[in-house]
This record gives structure tokens, C-alpha cells and sequence, in this order.
């Protein structure tokens, strides 16, 4: 019925480093200066569990049509991980039917 012709990206960003303090300023002006390269995004809280420890994060929610943007949005989470410090980085991609009515 529908067919796929979008694939929507959720990416989790830690609120807090490895030593539960906040990330500064220049950090989340680096990351906003990235994310919205990638046009119109959406963002929620989130919270879960990582190796038994409970995180906080900016869930990113974004539609990509052009699917050459895959790769620039993985390259983007990959330095990301290095910003933030982080191990891995959550990154899920599911191909979808996207219309905007």
C-alpha cells in the first residue's frame, strides 16, 4: 500500500559526559552548527540504560530522502563520538513512507 521512499534517522546524544558533568557550550554550539546541515530535524528528551548505568539524551529524530546523506549523517555520529567522549553512539535507520499533507 504504502511504499518506502525516506528513510527516518534516530541519533542519541549524551547530556552528560563520562563524569556526569554537562558538556560546555562549545560542544553543543559544534553540534548545532552539524545538525542542522541535515535540514529540518526534531528533538526529545530521552533517558536509558547503558551497560546498567541510566543516561540522559537529546533523541534526534530526521527524515533523509536523499540517501547519499546516510553516510554524511554516520561520518557526522563517528565525530561525534569523539566530541562527546563517547564509546558508541546510537544510530537507527528504518525506511519509511514519508508525505508531508
Amino acid at each position: 500500500m504504502f511504499e518506502a521512499n525516506a528513510t527516518k534517522v534516530t541519533m542519541l546524544f549524551p547530556l552528560l559526559g563520562n563524569d556526569g558533568e554537562p558538556f560546555s557550550a562549545g560542544v553543543w554550539a559544534w553540534w548545532l552548527d552539524n545538525i542542522v546541515t541535515f535540514g529540518a530535524y526534531h528533538e526529545l528528551a530521552s533517558r536509558g540504560t547503558w551497560r546498567g548505568m541510566t543516561e540522559q539524551h537529546r533523541c534526534v529524530k530526521i527524515v533523509i530522502v536523499d540517501e547519499s546523506e546516510i553516510q554524511r549523517l554516520e561520518a557526522f555520529l563517528a565525530e561525534a563520538r569523539e566530541v562527546f567522549g563517547q564509546e558508541v553512539m546510537y544510530f537507527e535507520a528504518v525506511r519509511v513512507h514519508f508525505k508531508l499533507i
